[in-house]
């Protein structure tokens, strides 16, 4: 049984719950969270056109190790961050470690990448990662972004893929941003957006919440401005495949309880793009 609070809400505990065991389970089979069946039953797409439709270059999966793309991500925020030698990256929501190895590339030894995860098996799978690739310059740390394992101002650059949408305390997770950030550091997000508001029947099911719901676009950006963070936008948009949020095994099953909703659900999954967001720490 779903917990819920007073409101009809999940409770933070509940939501927290659900991500966590959700990409437990994605950690253990390996596979991107619409495997099997993406697009319908006898399909199947796999991480790397996953990872190819939402960003990523063939030459920058090429250098990652072998088991850190999962196809989670809904845009590839190391291609804007314009990350330089020398930098100190963290990456917020880190997985098996896709954009941290990237990151990793792009600071140099000179550099130092931070990857926090509250997935124990995320993170044990990215620490295996990057000890078979021998990136010394990439850590993984256990821990909830609402809570950083992280010290004050102490980096220079956040990135994030498709994470911060999952917290009910976004507000918290970007007060800790701009905590760790130094002065003048910056923050580069990628996260699902709609002009559609979440019908109800989905934001009441627990594992549509975990699989990530798109943000209003104004609410978004509201969120990062009222953390304290200055000349926060839009930099750019792709369309997120609807076969990806309709292929979702927790959808699918969804869908097939509740078949009256289908129209509804499928015209939200359309209207979905996935968004890079960036601001400044003034």
């Amino acid at each position: 049984m779903h917990t819920e609070d007073s409101t009809g809400a999940h409770t933070a505990s509940a939501r927290r719950g659900a991500v966590r065991d959700r990409y437990a389970r994605v950690a253990a089979n390996g596979s991107p969270c619409c495997q099997p069946a993406c697009g319908g039953p006898g399909t199947s797409i796999d991480a790397q056109e996953v990872s190819r439709s939402i960003g990523y270059s063939d030459a920058q999966l090429a250098q990652l190790p072998e088991d850190a793309n999962l196809g989670l991500g809904c845009g590839n925020p190391t291609a804007i961050a314009e990350l330089r030698p020398g930098e100190t990256v963290l990456d917020l929501g880190s997985g098996a470690g896709i954009d941290c190895f990237l990151a990793g590339a792009q600071v140099g030894e000179s550099g130092r990448v931070i990857g926090v995860d509250m997935t124990p098996e995320m993170v044990e799978r990215a620490r295996s990662n990057a000890a078979r690739a021998g990136c010394t310059n990439v850590e993984f740390r256990l821990g909830e972004i609402e809570a950083l394992p992280v010290a004050d101002a102490s980096v220079d650059v956040i990135i994030s893929n498709c994470v911060l949408n999952l917290s009910s305390r976004k507000d918290r997770v970007l007060s800790e941003a701009f905590r760790v950030l130094r002065p003048g550091g910056r923050l580069v997000v990628s996260d699902m957006v709609s002009d559609v508001p979440v019908p109800e029947a989905l934001a009441s099911n627990l594992d549509a919440v975990a699989a990530c719901l798109p943000t209003m676009r104004d609410v978004y950006l509201a969120e990062f401005r009222r953390a304290g963070f200055s000349d926060a936008r839009i930099t750019a948009e792709t369309p997120y495949p609807s076969s990806y949020i309709l292929g979702d095994d927790g959808v699918r099953a969804f869908l097939a309880a509740h078949p009256e909703t289908r129209g509804e659900t499928e015209r939200f999954a359309s209207s979905i793009a996935g968004a890079h967001f960036a601001a400044t720490k003034s």
